[in-house]
């Protein structure tokens, strides 16, 4: 703007000496008022003008962070569906990553027949509101791996899912090879399945799928990891994971594979 006003100032200076010997009549000075009227006019487009390509600037900018947000939502969701197709394939070197979002809203616990689970944790997650909620760093996993189980469940009776979130989490990575860790990996993508964390609910049940394939809850995975996908929107994929789920453990419990039927139905898969 200074540049512009220069300029126009330059400009009437230069009009003015451009004006005849006899500018004190009348008439030069109309002549002149004429002249530095257009010399405003001009200045005000100039103006009109840099103030749209400022705006236009900003769109442009907007625009662009919109695009590089949408692209990254992309190769999320091109991350997670590989490692739902490694997982499917068999595919036990798969390193999928940790985590792919924070969570997407929405769901709650998945209940596969109320009361009849034979699983009082897995109830006790269906029926709480999840409304005590401690300090998720207030934690203090015992040495022992079958007191630490219990530790980390007790939060989950509680209700207490932060809690409980980061005590199966810390018992995952300290008891690796422990026979309850298959248990604690399916906890914890109930856990994150009942916050709505749908999509860390995937991360979990993936985990649980490619590392413990022989588990005897392989096909309740199965099962919540379709239904994460599911409420992630991701009908193709879910409908994927639920036949893969039929194919591999044909003789499922009869709880899990009415549930699964119920979902396919949900979301008409073919």
């Amino acid at each position: 703007m200074t540049l512009i006003r220069t300029a126009a100032i330059g400009f009437a200076a230069a009009l003015l000496f451009a004006a005849p010997a006899s500018a004190g009549t009348k008439d030069d000075i109309r002549d002149l008022q004429a002249r530095l009227a257009v010399a405003e006019q001009a200045l005000s487009g100039q103006s009109q003008a840099v103030l749209k390509i400022s705006q236009l600037e900003r769109r442009l900018e907007d625009m662009t962070g919109e695009i590089e947000r949408l692209q990254y939502e992309l190769d999320q969701a091109n991350t997670r569906l590989d490692a739902v197709s490694a997982v499917l394939a068999g595919d036990s070197n798969f390193q999928a990553p940790g985590d792919f979002s924070a969570g997407v809203p929405g769901g709650g616990p998945v209940s596969l027949m109320p009361g009849a689970s034979g699983d009082p944790i897995g109830d006790q997650i269906s029926q709480s509101s999840g409304a005590t909620a401690g300090d998720p760093n207030d934690i203090a996993l015992p040495l022992d791996p079958n007191a630490a189980f219990d530790y980390a469940s007790g939060f989950l009776l509680a209700g207490d899912y932060a809690r409980a979130k980061s005590a199966f989490t810390l018992y995952v990575e300290a008891f690796p090879n422990h026979p309850r860790t298959a248990d604690a990996q399916f906890r914890l993508g109930e856990i994150h399945l009942a916050l709505g964390e749908n999509a860390a609910a995937a991360d979990a049940f993936i985990a649980h799928i490619r590392n413990y394939p022989n588990d005897q809850r392989s096909a309740e995975a199965y099962l919540k990891l379709g239904t994460a996908f599911a409420r992630l929107d991701k009908s193709s994929e879910a409908c994927t994971v639920f036949k893969t789920m039929k194919s591999k453990h044909p003789n499922a419990p009869s709880p899990v594979m009415q549930r699964a039927d119920l979902e396919m139905a949900r979301i008409d898969c073919k």
